[in-house]
């Protein structure tokens, strides 16, 4: 059954239950008595079960104890540094004859032992001091005790006085034995000892190597792991008689290598239970690590208690990690390995029974100890096993995984569609596919087997090969390398080859692959000449035009380079009157004529649209500024002939030294446009040297920043949708009629209105942007919100000329319409008067299509036009918005009421609808309607709010 999380709990409940259970018992057991007696049928007895104890200062010796002046406290303190623990008994022989008896103590490590046997008169008849690390060469070995013989004669009464003195725990078994018994125990001891060092170390050589043949890591820290505990045993049963200096350092020395055991279960767990997360697994090393740290750095006592009170802790911790990475494949394992750490919790109970309670070495007592590690160790051992064993497995599935991908392999070698061979190193042609023949010129790959000696014959220049095989040798691989390749008909061609190097038993191969580039290679001359250079003209782009900039400022010539931006003067009347084939016709033209003036060390490119600029290398600047006058005549001097009309243009030129050694091409680039565009502000025609104290270069800098806000309000969708309601005047209110207006939010959250930046959109052509932006969300908003749609009369979106000179636009708002499920007859599309005139063919082809579709169309501002009469009728428009500066006024102007009401009368007679803008008192609402005017829109309607808290009229 598979570890549930309450099992899990459960579990480490108990375990943790289990270790406080025996560590409070054993140290809350202490037994206050006086007298031993002893007779022919006394074989062992503890001497804590029938002692006094008592405390007194390390300076008082066994007669002030004996004899005390004042009274003296039986507890043992905390304080360890000046106090001495005294154990005191009487021992008498009630047998009739005299008994050889030995006092053990098992252990070596006390600061200072001292041992009176007394006769009835306080009198010394023998005694004994044992200090730690000073050495008692004298004490058996292999054993670690302490042991003093004496005989008690038929009926002797003799008392028992040892003081203590020790910095760490004074409370451990003392027992007495008759001699024989003794003798007894050690055979026995000595042996069982032996089983479990055996044992071990067996263990140790099976994992080692195990580990050696199967290299699998959780072999080798178990065989580490089987080492250490050999140390430990060692160190407990033999190590401190064999080396006594080690006694002073015994408590240090069992937390450091106790530690370093849980780091080596650490790594068989991490080996088991994997992958668990980085984090869990260093606080697997930072425990013990920490445990051994903390003893270290404290008292022998200190140190003995943070081992018994750290141990339980970090096992659970293992246990934890079992049974939240278990492999749901494989749960025997983390069973054994939960029952493997259940042995271990026993094991620490019985060693805190040895450690705090009167239990001492005997012979039940090791096979207890022997039995539990031996299967503590063997369930780990087999849950390594079993994790192996579910490892091949997968193995073995993998295996014939991959002979089946080797079958598949095979046929996608014989059918791919690329030539494959495989080759020696010194050329020799190995295997080959059926496309690899006939890439060659081959019929099959017999004869092409048979015919090439030499994978050399591959290549047009047999040297080629020899750098493709260093290559190789030195990186292993070589990808995507395009060589000239020679077939066996001798024609010459392109090939495009990646390779790398195997080793197998058999020695070294290359495998490779091969396909026909021919055709990519006679195109990579023109690609690369479209990658640097316009496609209209001919001349440089703006890409290379800045990589060559960026290439002269590094080479900090004497003479700095000089940048000139020339933008043409007029060019829009050619593009919006003769169309998009004229303006590309003169923009050639313009090209050329450049290119014609300039001398042949300058680079000329074309930035954008009408704009380019020049680069002068190794010329003085009086000499770059009379170049730029050529080019300024030049341009003035041409005209443009299209379809029977001429032209004549001129240009701005915008010229900036580079001797700034911190600006960058991109921002000289800058400088000169900030300059050109002063020239076009002042009159055009002309050319400016760039000064960055010029107020003109101040205002195009504040229009850059505009950019900057515009670009990062698309990105980071800053635009707000906000809506200004129309009054209906001629009729009821049947629905909701509003035209959709723009803000944008500062990232300081300040409203900004559009009349700040759209100006500079327009300038740098990001309105198609903005446009698109406005229709893709308010068609969201509608689509989002159904019961505003049904209710929804007219929804007026302002568009601009960029806009419905986009080629694109059309296609977008038409997409945009099916994906938001926008009814046509919804809509209303306006524009501005001059924009539908200036863009004339791209506006009525715009309207008429989406007229078709049930779409309306405003004009807007109309009446500031000179032209607004002659255009109207020709322009499919459904409504007119008339030009507000007629309407504000108009209750104190009888000229503009003559105004409105002409206009209002033209458009009734073309049949279309009229809407009074600037409407700023019920008076004026009024009035329009008494004129006849359809629709009121202004602040004295309704101020713009955002669309979000849209509330009809």
């Amino acid at each position: 059954m598979p570890f549930t999380r309450k099992g899990m709990l459960a579990f480490f409940v108990a375990c943790i239950t289990l270790s406080t259970w025996a560590l409070s018992d054993a140290i809350q057991n202490s037994a206050v008595a006086s007298e031993l007696t002893i007779d022919q049928s006394f074989h062992v007895a503890t001497i804590n079960e029938s002692s006094s104890f008592f405390v007194a200062h390390k300076s008082m010796t066994y007669l002030d104890v004996l004899h005390p002046s004042s009274p003296l406290t039986s507890s043992i303190p905390l304080d360890r540094n000046n106090s001495r623990l005294w154990i005191s008994n009487e021992l008498r022989n009630d047998g009739f004859s005299t008994i050889p008896l030995v006092l053990n103590i098992d252990r070596l490590n006390i600061n200072d032992l001292q041992i009176y046997l007394l006769d009835g008169n306080a009198r010394i008849i023998k005694s004994y001091r044992y200090q730690a690390g000073k050495g008692d060469f004298s004490l058996k070995k292999p054993f670690s005790a302490i042991r003093l013989s004496f005989s008690l004669t038929p009926q002797e009464n003799v008392r028992l006085v040892i003081g203590v003195y020790d910095d760490g725990l004074r409370y451990f078994p003392i027992s007495l034995w008759e001699k024989q018994a003794i003798q007894q125990y050690d055979e026995t001891l000595l042996i069982l000892l032996g089983i479990v060092l055996g044992m071990l170390t067996v263990l140790t050589g099976y994992f080692l190597l195990s580990y050696l043949y199967q290299r699998t890591p959780a072999r080798f820290w178990l065989a580490v792991t089987n080492f250490v505990l050999f140390a430990l045993l060692f160190m407990a049963q033999g190590g401190l008689a064999t080396w006594p200096s080690l006694t002073n350092a015994s408590e240090i020395t069992f937390a450091v290598l106790i530690s370093l055991g849980f780091v080596t279960l650490a790594k068989v767990t991490h080996s088991l239970f994997s992958p668990i997360p980085l984090v869990l697994r260093l606080l697997t090393f930072a425990l013990p690590i920490g445990m051994a740290i903390a003893a270290v750095a404290t008292s022998a006592y200190d140190a003995t208690r943070i081992l018994f009170a750290a141990s339980p802790f970090i096992a659970a911790y293992h246990i934890a990690l079992a049974f939240i990475f278990k492999d749901k494949q494989n749960i025997a394992s983390s069973r054994l390995f939960a029952f493997a750490w259940v042995f271990v919790f026993m094991l620490y109970a019985v060693f805190v029974k040895i450690a705090f309670d009167d239990v001492f070495y005997t012979a039940p007592i090791v096979m207890i100890i022997l039995t539990l590690l031996t299967l503590s160790l063997l369930c780990i051992g087999f849950a390594v096993e079993l994790k192996e064993q579910n490892a091949s497995r997968l193995q073995l599935s993998e295996s014939e995984a991959t002979i089946s991908s080797l079958h598949h392999f095979y046929d996608l070698f014989r059918n791919s569609s690329e030539g494959l061979y495989t080759s020696t190193l010194d050329g020799e042609l190995k295997t080959v596919n059926p496309a690899m023949c006939a890439l060659f010129g081959y019929t099959d790959e017999a004869k092409m087997l048979a015919q090439v000696k030499n994978t050399k014959q591959f290549y047009a220049n047999a040297e080629d090969r020899d750098v493709l095989v260093g290559e190789l040798l030195h990186s292993g691989q070589v990808a995507a390398r395009e060589i000239k390749g020679m077939r066996a008909n001798g024609s010459a061609f392109w090939f495009s080859i990646s390779c790398q190097v195997r080793e197998n038993d058999s020695g070294s191969f290359l495998y490779g692959s091969i396909i026909d580039v021919t055709e990519k290679k006679q195109s990579d001359s023109s690609l690369q000449f479209m990658a640097t250079h316009d496609s209209l003209t001919g001349v440089y782009n703006r890409r290379q035009f800045e990589t060559t900039l960026t290439a002269r400022l590094s080479e900090n010539s004497p003479i700095p380079p000089c940048v000139l931006y020339l933008d043409l003067d007029r060019f829009k009347i050619v593009n919006d009157t003769s169309g998009h084939k004229a303006g590309d016709a003169l923009i050639k033209d313009i090209a050329h004529l450049l290119e014609k003036s300039l001398p042949n060390e300058a680079m000329l490119a074309r930035i954008t649209g009408d704009e380019f600029g020049v680069i002068f290398e190794n010329q003085p600047e009086e000499q770059a500024y009379l170049q730029a006058t050529t080019l300024l005549n030049a341009v003035q001097a041409y005209r443009f002939s299209w379809e029977n009309r001429i032209f004549s243009l001129g240009v701005s030129i915008g010229m900036v030294v580079c001797t700034d050694p911190d600006a960058s091409a991109e921002q000289y680039i800058c400088m000169a446009d900030a300059a050109c565009y002063y020239a076009k502000d002042q009159g055009r025609n002309q050319i400016h040297k760039y000064s960055k104290d010029d107020e003109s270069m101040l205002r195009y800098q504040n229009e850059l920043d505009w950019v900057n806000s515009i670009q990062s309000a698309l990105s980071e969708d800053r635009f707000l949708l906000y809506y200004q309601p129309l009054r209906p005047l001629s009729r009821p209110n049947d629905g909701h009629y509003y035209e959709v207006l723009l803000r944008m939010k500062e990232t300081d959250g300040r409203i900004v209105e559009p009349a700040a930046f759209l100006p500079t959109a327009e300038r740098f052509e990001m309105n198609v942007k903005i446009d698109k932006w406005v229709i893709v969300n308010t068609f969201s908003w509608l689509n989002e919100h159904p019961e505003h749609l049904a209710e929804l009369k007219r929804c007026s979106i302002n568009l601009n000329c960029h806009s419905l000179a986009d080629r694109d636009f059309k296609l977008f708002v038409l997409n945009a319409f099916e994906r938001y499920n926008i009814p046509y007859d919804k809509i209303c599309f306006e524009m501005i008067e001059s924009v539908a005139i200036i863009k004339m063919e791209y506006t009525i082809d715009f309207m008429r299509t989406f007229n078709r579709l049930g779409c309306s169309f405003a004009l807007d501002d109309f009446g500031r036009g000179f032209a607004s009469y002659g255009y109207l009728k020709h322009l499919p428009v459904d409504i007119v918005k008339i030009d507000g500066t007629f309407i504000k006024d108009m209750r104190a102007d009888p000229v503009d009421v003559a105004m409105v009401s002409s206009i209002k009368d033209v458009a009734k007679a073309l049949g279309m609808q009229t809407v009074g803008e600037f409407v700023e008192s019920d008076a004026t609402m009024t009035q329009l309607g008494n004129m006849g005017i359809d629709f009121a829109q202004g602040y004295g309607v309704a101020e713009p709010a955002l669309l979000d808290d849209f509330k009809p009229l």
